[in-house]
């Protein structure tokens, strides 16, 4: 079955990509809807490359994998030699469980009791030294197969381990103050609480509309018995100053910015053409240990 793949964005610093030296790293993050990778040169330290696609949500692993091994055949960057390479996975199946009660023989019981157990899966464990916890997530077999036989020797990360990982790096260390953090894609949301710099609250969402989103988001914030006007809002990801969804939530909280991008890294030219807050999980990938 074919699926129709639309090119969002694609930058490249023209005839240097590469360091001549070989000590490139690549960022690759998955999603059902969606396909982005990004080249860093860490001779320079500098961004030398991001390519961006988009397509309908698919919930078959092996489609995703079929799809990823068409864009490593057809991306010549994507078939180069790389000293390191990182892959997210988007999905809303993870656990976090705080260091001092995780165990690695107990992973997939944390992850059955939170979830129907499955079959087909690897359980995964990230380490978030940020937030002394370990996510453990199942990830779907034959997309492994496919991510080790196209990347081998390839660092698997949950996408949530990066984008907790690196907003508690941003508060903490990045003088950026906020209580609520929205990370947005095309397909699917993410909602971090914060107290006084303290990570209180995670979860993730799929969404088709803005009302779906608004509904998800003022759901958890009765719960967690939050009143929207007296926050400080980030957003980070994919999302624009003009978007409807931009002009409605400055109708209920008290303070919206966009999130920074990354100062421990440089960026080509290229970069200038999209906001500093796109990509901010792909962008900060390597900062995720």
């Amino acid at each position: 079955m074919h699926y129709p793949v639309q090119e969002l964005y694609s930058i490249q610093d023209p005839g240097n990509v590469l360091s001549q030296s070989g000590k490139n790293f690549l960022s690759i993050e998955l999603s059902p809807g969606g396909f982005s990778y990004c080249i860093l040169d860490t001779d320079r330290f500098k961004y030398t490359l991001l390519e961006s696609f988009s397509m309908e949500p698919i919930k078959d692993a092996r489609l995703i994998g079929n799809l990823l091994e068409s864009f490593a055949h057809n991306r010549r960057f994507l078939s180069s030699f790389y000293q390191r390479i990182t892959v997210s996975y988007a999905s809303p199946k993870v656990t976090l469980v705080p260091a001092n009660l995780f165990t690695f023989t107990g992973k997939n019981q944390f992850v059955d009791f939170n979830m129907y157990p499955e079959t087909d899966v690897e359980v995964k464990v990230d380490k978030l030294n940020n937030l002394q916890a370990f996510a453990v997530y199942p990830f779907p077999l034959a997309l492994l197969r496919k991510i080790n036989f196209l990347f081998p020797g390839s660092r698997i990360r949950h996408h949530a381990s990066c984008l907790i990982e690196n907003v508690l790096y941003l508060l903490r260390y990045g003088g950026v103050q906020a209580n609520l953090v929205l990370h947005i894609k095309p397909d699917h949301f993410e909602i971090l609480v914060f107290e006084e710099g303290v990570f209180k609250f995670y979860n993730s969402f799929n969404y088709q509309t803005w009302d779906d989103f608004f509904y998800y988001l003022f759901f958890v914030l009765e719960n967690l018995g939050l009143d929207a006007e007296k926050l400080d809002t980030m957003i980070v990801g994919e999302v624009n100053i003009s978007s409807e969804f931009y002009k409605k939530i400055r109708l209920y909280v008290k303070s919206v910015f966009f999130g920074p991008r990354s100062e421990l890294y440089k960026y080509c030219d290229g970069f200038d053409n999209i906001p500093h807050h796109y990509y901010f999980n792909l962008l900060n990938l390597n900062s995720c240990g």
